[in-house]
């Protein structure tokens, strides 16, 4: 018995090591694919950053495309976690929009692999925050559309584009803009303003304009 007890503990620990040393090889997998783009990242980048040895990171994750698999996938339910529990597009996007901007890094990913040229396929193939706002935009969507005949899927992706824009190329538009006398909190409150504004402007049934003020 007791033997079986040392073998289950000792099985746990090597269990919980790999997992420890994995989490530390993604990190350092997500934080390089967000500086620099997927292209320009070899796994031998990773095993660097993660203080492990190249063969060791094939191991345990694959080839760079699997391993960028992983990154996106780890991550994916961060945003549309943050939604659960609401249907209504503008509390989602709200919700999406704050708890984004505690994982930077994660949305620079997307920018500059795009950036440097990743075909869309070559990732997951879907992103879930945007397919849960255009379910929850084509729900709302009503006949007469206030500002002519948007497209839905258009709408969620004019506003995607405009927040990973803004992740991306913050520390450029502050400056560029004139905006350092503003502080950040006020930035993004602002920018989270034009996003429901151009929202509440194009999918009808989505939360008026009042509430964009408030």
């Amino acid at each position: 018995m007791a033997d079986k007890d040392a073998r289950s503990a000792s099985g746990a620990r090597m269990h919980g090591a790999r997992e420890a040393t994995t989490a530390a090889m993604l990190d350092a997998a997500e934080e390089l694919f967000a500086a620099r783009g997927f292209t320009a990242v070899s796994v031998r980048d990773i095993a660097k950053q993660a203080g492990v040895s190249h063969a060791l990171v094939h191991r345990y994750l694959g080839h760079k495309d699997d391993i960028y698999r992983k990154v996106l996938r780890r991550n994916a339910d961060i945003l549309t976690g943050s939604a659960a529990g609401t249907d209504d597009l503008m509390e989602a996007s709200a919700r999406m929009f704050r708890e984004g901007l505690a994982h930077r890094q994660y949305l620079r990913l997307f920018t500059h692999s795009a950036l440097h040229g990743l075909p869309f396929g070559a990732t997951m193939g879907h992103f879930p925050a945007v397919d849960l706002l255009i379910e929850l935009a084509e729900r709302s969507e009503g006949e007469s559309p206030p500002c002519g005949d948007v497209d839905p899927r258009m709408a969620v992706a004019a506003v995607t584009a405009l927040y990973l824009g803004w992740v991306a190329l913050e520390p450029w538009l502050v400056p560029g803009a004139g905006l350092q006398d503003v502080d950040e909190a006020t930035l993004l409150t602002q920018l989270e303003r034009i996003i429901r504004y151009v929202l509440a402007g194009t999918i009808p049934g989505a939360s008026g304009m009042d509430e964009v003020d408030e």
